[in-house]
């Protein structure tokens, strides 16, 4: 009788540009058959994984592993360490991120094993992820909603990428919630919200208006102004460098859109702030990820058509909070979104933990369509 001989999973650290390449492009071969995944951007991933250019890299470090078996490239993922992070949290966690891998325990596990290593390596006892790299980065393992396509700047994975962990020991950390509605349905919104937007506005002296992507630095000052402390005390909050807000000003201004982002403003002085960007991943599926010679165009095209955004950020200073300005944005958005002629809208990514915020989306018709759960686990020693 044969006996079965299972072939070793080797993994590989990356340390050329051609590895590099094959790190990113990995997910190609497992998501051929999802019509849900979006691929990422080849250029924007080049950049920025690469440690001489990658913004991250300005206060952290990586190391970038593939696991290979059969002669094949079957997973991948990133161990890495956030000085920022340890100067705000102290310095036992670590991080993982950009994890793919088949349906297999064998190799997920080894990838793991490794990644934990490094990190051992690096002073840590505790793993937490996973983050691409940050948590205003891509987050998360999808646990919940696998039958559509992620908004733009989210993630899809298959169903079975959580059971891996779990089978790894690893424990929920916290969870990420998307919000999804469609606009027509937004005619069910109580007349009452309205009237109470336009009273409170009346009364005090709140001014909102539109923010103006003809002075997109001047505008991404205000919004940096409000995000520092308002989301100070959100989970996992670690406050942007310069180099990492000019680039997320760069993405957002190629698809952010006035009409539907709005800057709170009392006597002048900006105390909230609410960003809502095109969905451009209908755009960027069609490129496959790849913007030359001719998917910039295509991208540009798609960005046009699409009836699908996402409202990404609204915030407001902690001493003007519970005052109606949240709603005040909410209903701007609907009233915005059904003159432009948008159809759905995704609200996301809301921490379970920011009950004021999801309590006052009880007032709206949209619905907890999507989950990403950030796990961690304690590194009781080497690969264990």
């Amino acid at each position: 009788m044969a006996i079965a001989v299972q072939e070793p999973v080797t993994i590989v650290p990356v340390e050329t540009r051609r590895q590099r390449m094959q790190f990113i492009k990995m997910p190609w071969g497992l998501y051929r058959d999802d019509p849900h995944w979006v691929p990422p951007l080849i250029a924007d991933q080049r950049e920025y994984l690469n440690p001489k250019r990658g913004v991250f890299f300005d206060h952290g470090e990586a190391q970038l592993l593939l696991a290979r078996k059969n002669n094949k490239t079957v997973g991948r993922i990133t161990a890495h360490v956030n000085y920022l992070y340890d100067e705000r949290y102290g310095a036992d966690t670590g991080f993982f991120g950009f994890f793919e891998s088949v349906h297999d325990l064998r190799v997920a596990e080894a990838l793991f094993t490794e990644a934990q290593h490094y990190l051992r390596s690096k002073g840590k006892r505790r793993i937490l992820g996973p983050m691409n790299f940050g948590v205003y980065d891509e987050i998360g393992i999808l646990v919940q909603g696998f039958d559509s396509p992620p908004f733009v700047l989210n993630l899809h994975n298959p169903p079975y990428y959580g059971q891996l962990l779990e089978e790894l020991d690893f424990k929920k950390a916290i969870d990420w919630y998307a919000y999804h509605g469609f606009v027509k349905d937004h005619e069910q919104v109580n007349p009452k919200l309205f009237a109470l937007k336009d009273r409170l506005i009346e009364r005090s002296g709140i001014r909102l208006r539109k923010i103006d992507l003809t002075q997109v630095q001047k505008e991404a000052a205000i919004i940096n102004s409000v995000f520092k402390p308002a989301w100070s005390q959100n989970w996992g909050h670690v406050p942007w460098t310069e180099r990492e807000f000019a680039r997320l000003v760069e993405v957002v201004k190629r698809i952010a859109l006035p009409e539907l982002s709005f800057v709170a403003e009392i006597q002048d002085r900006p105390v909230g702030i609410a960003l809502s960007i095109a969905d451009a991943n209908v755009a960027v599926k069609k490129i496959n990820g790849r913007l030359f010679p001719f998917g910039f165009l295509t991208m540009l095209w798609g960005l046009k058509k699409t009836d699908r955004f996402r409202h990404i950020l609204m915030g407001v200073l902690e001493e003007y909070r519970n005052r109606g300005i949240e709603i005040a944005f909410y209903t701007n958005i609907v009233e915005n979104a059904r003159k432009y002629g948008y159809r759905e809208v995704e609200m996301s990514n809301i921490v379970e933990t920011n009950y004021s915020m999801r309590n006052s989306l009880k007032h709206f018709p949209v619905r907890l369509y999507k989950t990403y759960r950030i796990y961690e686990k304690d590194i009781v020693s080497d690969g264990k």
